[in-house]
């Protein structure tokens, strides 16, 4: 195969100094037990030039940070979202970004998003699937959620330590385990809430292949029927689920989302993406920024070399999904 794609990466994360001496500051010298590596725009610009990639939409990991401090996450987040829109104008052609908002403070969160769209014209935005225990899709965000979908806006929902992970488990880092399975956390609350139906117009990417949510659909998409609004309606449960014809009403709204590739390259893995979405829907991710060189590297060979998907998937994969979600990036 050629390798001629024009990769564009969605989960790609750019760490800058000051981010890091600020959470040092703090006395926080990782994120969920993983160091902090510091990244900047030329070795970020370096790195995807050795491995392939176009364009990159940037964010900045705010995982595993336990501040209760509003007023800090407010001032990190205005001057990360402002350093991210420096490297965009000056990169224009290579670069987009997501902002940060400093839930759980909601109130700031609005100031944050309004600033960051509207004055810096951020691409989109990253949420945490839980902020503090406030989890995507809890009641408390409903307001937010509204301007979200009044936005029209790309949202990658970046997953976080549970607020349970301190408690006795098994001995394994929480990032290989919890996090993905803190991401379907996320989705089942606003499928179960009704988030997903009331905010059409919000788009969501997932990162590391939806976490468990494609594996786990059938037992997701059913949430939308367990609704209280809807079951007080029925008979019962399975009464409204064969009315609708099983779950596949209910796997709408996972079909609608968009799954990166980061971490679950595997045949096994990819084989389930595609059985539930549309190739428009899986798009690139690499984690490049926080991961090294390596991952992206090794993300990307899985892709050419499995055997499901030909030249024209591997095109659609780098870029269609990309470029519907972010536009501006097909006209730099």
């Amino acid at each position: 195969m050629s390798d001629n794609y024009g990769w564009i990466d969605l989960h790609h994360h750019l760490i800058p100094s000051f981010y890091v001496k600020a959470l040092e500051n703090k006395g926080i010298t990782d994120l969920s037990g993983v160091p902090i590596p510091i990244y900047n725009p030329e070795e970020c610009l370096k790195d995807m030039d050795k491995v392939g990639i176009d364009k990159a939409i940037l964010s900045i990991p705010a995982s595993g940070l336990h501040i209760k401090h509003n007023e800090f996450f407010g001032n990190l987040a205005r001057e990360t979202n402002t350093y991210l829109a420096e490297i965009v104008r000056e990169h224009p052609t290579r670069f987009g970004a997501l902002a940060s908002v400093p839930l759980p403070d909601i109130d700031g969160s609005f100031t944050e998003l309004e600033y960051a769209m509207d004055e810096l014209r951020l691409d989109g935005v990253v949420l945490l699937s839980n902020s503090d225990g406030l989890y995507l899709g809890d009641a408390e965000l409903e307001d937010f959620f509204a301007e979200l979908n009044r936005r029209r806006a790309v949202v990658f929902v970046h997953p976080d330590d549970p607020p349970f992970a301190d408690m006795r488990k098994p001995d394994v880092p929480v990032v290989h385990i919890e996090w993905p399975f803190d991401t379907t956390r996320a989705v089942a609350n606003m499928v179960y809430n009704g988030v997903l139906d009331r905010n059409p117009n919000i788009r969501f990417i997932l990162p590391h292949g939806g976490g468990a949510v494609p594996y786990l659909a059938w037992r997701i998409s059913i949430l939308e029927y367990r609704q209280r609004d809807k079951v007080k309606k029925m008979r019962s449960l399975y009464d409204l689920i064969l009315r609708k014809q099983g779950p596949a009403a209910g796997l709408r709204l996972l079909k609608n989302m968009y799954y990166d590739t980061t971490a679950v390259t595997t045949p096994s893995s990819l084989r389930t993406l595609m059985e539930l979405l549309d190739l428009t829907h899986i798009v690139l991710g690499t984690d490049l920024g926080a991961a090294p060189r390596l991952m992206a590297s090794l993300v990307l060979s899985d892709l050419k070399s499995f055997d499901g998907f030909s030249e024209d998937d591997l095109r659609t994969i780098a870029r269609t999904g990309a470029l519907d979600l972010f536009p501006r990036l097909s006209s730099v």
